[in-house]
């Protein structure tokens, strides 16, 4: 059975070198409900829109939001107009439907929580990459970690900053983008800042007021994953960091299945010498399904690329 180790002891394993972090959905399990938003959505299973997400196998709300607006422009088109009035009329249902879904999944202040350990911890990696779409992450970097995000060369144009550029400081990518990550008209990323009533509603305020959606990836297997993520240049961008990287990886929250298979290739051709896997209350069984896992990757990708498991709580990443 592999060993596993403490957070403190694979820090020391890699002192003075550079270290990168990978953080999946247990980064932000202590406040963030992280089901898909489209459970949480109120979009009723049977319903009209939700088969419509059924018929399109998706639980991507613009995907949805595109569908029935083009469905409306061909009703008009054909002299529905009564009909195309109502299918914009669920377009807009949908984007509703998404910010209730956000607002009863996600913590709505940023000075509700406490960053004191999640900053620390942090503040022992170079580069973060990250697999969720909630603001958690986004809340603790602005905590002094010294973390950028890429958005420091863009201009604040009311609550938002940016664009998004590669040549300016970066060191936080969202492989799978964000809930405060939205394409301007020219199809550029701007992020949403921390001002006035807070993150959350200008989220809120852009998706049902502006009828803009966040950029986020939410799809299920990892083949439509890497398909949204090919199509973006903003996340085609922090894939081929994270590709690039060659520092040690530590991985927090997440659980190394296959819907995300796209990621571990990445990292295990990167040619990284070492890779320590965060495990949540291990025991056996845990150990044999994850260790089978990676050595399936290790195998396929990086037969160079040493692994090797160390207990999460050990990281206190949320300690009060």
């Amino acid at each position: 059975m592999p060993e596993v180790i403490t957070f403190d002891e694979a820090i020391n394993a890699t002192k003075d070198k550079d270290r990168t972090l990978l953080v999946g959905n247990g980064f932000s399990a202590k406040y963030f409900a992280y089901k898909t938003l489209l459970a949480a959505s109120g979009i009723a299973e049977g319903s009209a829109l939700r088969n419509v997400f059924d018929a399109l196998q998706t639980v991507d709300f613009e995907k949805v939001v595109r569908a029935i607006e083009n469905a409306a422009i061909v009703e008009a088109a054909y002299g529905h107009e009564e009909r195309a009035a109502d299918l914009r009329k669920d377009a807009q249902k949908v984007r509703e439907a998404l910010v209730q879904a956000v607002k009863a999944t996600h913590p709505a202040h940023r000075e509700d929580l406490d960053y004191g350990s999640s900053a620390a911890f942090l503040r022992h990696f170079n580069t973060v990459f990250s697999l969720n779409y909630d603001l958690l992450l986004y809340w603790t970097i602005l905590e002094e970690t010294k973390l950028r995000d890429g958005f420091g060369l863009g201009t604040q144009i009311g609550r938002f900053l940016g664009p998004f550029r590669e040549d300016a400081h970066c060191a936080v990518y969202n492989l799978h983008g964000g809930l405060h990550l939205f394409a301007d008209k020219d199809g550029e990323i701007i992020k949403a800042l921390h001002t006035g009533e807070g993150v959350v509603a200008t989220i809120a305020d852009t998706i049902e007021r502006k009828q803009r959606l966040p950029v986020y990836v939410a799809e299920g297997t990892s083949r439509q994953k890497m398909h949204k993520i090919e199509a973006m240049t903003y996340l085609r961008h922090c894939y081929a960091k994270l590709r690039e990287n060659a520092a040690n990886v530590f991985i927090y929250g997440h659980s190394a299945d296959e819907n995300d298979e796209h990621v571990y290739r990445a990292i295990f051709e990167s040619g990284v010498k070492h890779v320590f896997f965060g495990i949540y209350q291990p025991n056996p069984d845990k150990l044999k399904l994850l260790d089978g896992q990676l050595a399936k990757y290790q195998k396929v990708w990086g037969k160079g690329t040493k692994y090797e498991f160390y207990d999460s709580e050990s990281a206190k990443v949320w300690d009060a």
